[in-house]
């Protein structure tokens, strides 16, 4: 029995680029195949059986300033770009 069931409604999706350490994309892809369904529906399904289920983290989520979520992401990916930039020099 799969701990991640088979869609059965259309959600509206956004589109995320990620990297994944190669075991986890390999995983990832065959527990799709395993359920019949796509990569970007495991992960979805993965992270609402953890991360919105975790106490801690839903707490600090609604004490956190109402804010797109992109706007976080982008700049943790510029913060990142100036890390990285650094080591090179």
């Amino acid at each position: 029995m799969s701990l991640i069931k088979p869609r059965t409604n259309r959600v509206r999706t956004v589109r995320h680029i990620s990297r994944l350490q190669e075991p986890n994309r390999d995983a990832l892809v065959q527990y799709a195949r395993f359920i019949g369904d796509t990569a970007d529906y495991v992960l979805n399904q993965l992270i609402d059986t953890t991360l919105l289920k975790d106490r801690d983290f839903i707490t600090w989520r609604a004490e956190q300033p109402s804010q797109p979520a992109t706007a976080a992401a982008g700049r943790q990916a510029v913060i990142g770009s100036a890390t990285s930039a650094d080591k090179h020099v």
